[in-house]
């Protein structure tokens, strides 16, 4: 559980660029490396402002951390995407960016295979102590925001994500507004909130502040 989504149509490896400009370089289209963020970026932003993409390098299995990345756009002009230790772009192009046919300059070997692994990440703040309604709207509003950026011929591909995991917070319990508690499931090593088997929970009380929450893919 709570892994990166990779859908078949969400991943990919990168094997061969275009000629790099010199030898420790390769060179790639923006709009291959982050697949579907142009479809993201176009539902309106209250609607997706709960969940973001992350996008994070790989090769041989593992995250590829600390590539010196540089976005450059059809007139020339350079922006940074740096990537952090693991693996993740802490900055995505922007819509205008990704239209503009960008490439991606990357400081590695021209002969470098790595890949690329999209997951949504709900927007909330790490806490032990979380309002079950924001969490629930957390969930619905990020599925539906996923499903509109897929489009008609694509929304019943999107996996739905059905809860939200607390990696790091080791247990916790949900609180009903009729006064009821009830131990969260564990899953995976973590707490797991499900809005859906949960109806009726008014806060969710961790046993410690996560390190980490993200969305359950709903394997167990």
């Amino acid at each position: 559980m709570i892994r990166p989504l990779a859908a078949t149509a969400l991943s990919l490896v990168l094997v061969s660029a275009a000629a790099p400009a010199i030898a420790r370089e390769k060179s790639v289209p923006a709009d291959k490396v982050f697949v579907y963020l142009d479809r993201f970026l176009k539902v309106p932003a209250h609607e997706r402002s709960r969940m973001r993409l992350g996008y994070v390098l790989r090769s041989d299995g593992k995250p590829l951390g600390g590539v010196k990345v540089v976005l450059v756009e059809s007139n020339g002009a350079t922006t940074p995407l740096p990537v952090g230790p693991d693996g993740e772009f802490d900055r995505l192009p922007t819509l205008a960016q990704l239209n503009s046919k960008a490439r991606l300059v990357f400081d590695l070997p021209a002969d470098k295979k790595f890949g690329v692994s999209m997951g949504p990440t709900p927007v909330l703040k790490l806490a032990q102590d979380y309002d079950a309604r924001e969490l629930a709207l957390t969930v619905s509003e990020s599925n539906a925001a996923m499903r509109k950026a897929a489009g008609p011929g694509l929304s019943l591909m999107v996996p739905k994500l059905p809860g939200i995991g607390f990696v790091g917070a080791q247990g916790g319990q949900i609180v009903y507004g009729d006064g009821r508690t009830e131990a969260l499931p564990i899953v995976g090593g973590a707490p797991v909130f499900y809005p859906e088997a949960h109806k009726g929970a008014a806060r969710v009380k961790l046993s410690r502040t996560p390190t980490r929450v993200a969305f359950d893919d709903g394997k167990k």
